[in-house]
């Protein structure tokens, strides 16, 4: 069964507004924010202005992931998540958004050795002035610190968000042309 591309818009569009959905930036902001001691001086329009456009380049990430999951090979049809979150920054007023999400989604790519997720956490956490990894001694190799940790389960729990809705919009796509077609029998 292939997809239309009018209707797998409408699950790009809406996942979208998933990843936009800012009621639950604060409550990150705070959490991070007790977690990361450096962060407080920043001010949380300063952090949703970097995080913000991850969120984006990470739902490009799952994208792809859902549409190979589900078998999705037309390369426009994987693209298409790509193409809505570019039409966002259409306006000259969104070019430095657009560069953020441009600089997180290639480091999304840039290590195809390691997680993208990985790679787009790095990145924020660079932009935000942040270490990924504390070096408590010299001699110890060191370890996440506990504010990645706790935005790689922020990153989990959108990648199972994200998933959920893109199946549920796709299964119940297809149980209805699967009734269509019982219908034209």
């Amino acid at each position: 069964m292939k997809m239309g591309t009018q209707t797998l818009q409408k699950c790009a569009k809406a996942l979208i507004d998933l990843v936009l959905e800012s009621e639950g930036h604060d409550l990150i902001y705070r959490e991070f924010c007790a977690l990361e001691p450096k962060l407080k001086s920043s001010a949380f329009g300063a952090f949703c202005r970097e995080y913000v456009p991850a969120k984006l380049a990470l739902g490009c990430v799952f994208w792809v992931g859902c549409c190979a999951h589900h078998r999705i090979e037309d390369k426009d049809l994987r693209n298409l998540y790509f193409k809505e979150v570019m039409g966002l920054f259409e306006s000259p007023k969104s070019l430095e958004d657009a560069t953020r999400f441009s600089e997180s989604l290639y480091a999304s790519n840039a290590n195809k050795e390691q997680s993208p997720v990985l790679g787009v956490l790095v990145h924020l956490f660079h932009k935000l002035g942040l270490e990924a990894i504390v070096k408590p001694g010299e001699d110890d190799a060191g370890a996440l610190n506990a504010g990645f940790h706790f935005m790689m389960h922020v990153s989990e729990a959108l990648k199972v968000v994200f998933e959920t809705n893109f199946d549920n919009f796709f299964y119940t796509y297809k149980d209805l042309h699967v009734a269509d077609a019982r219908k034209k029998e």
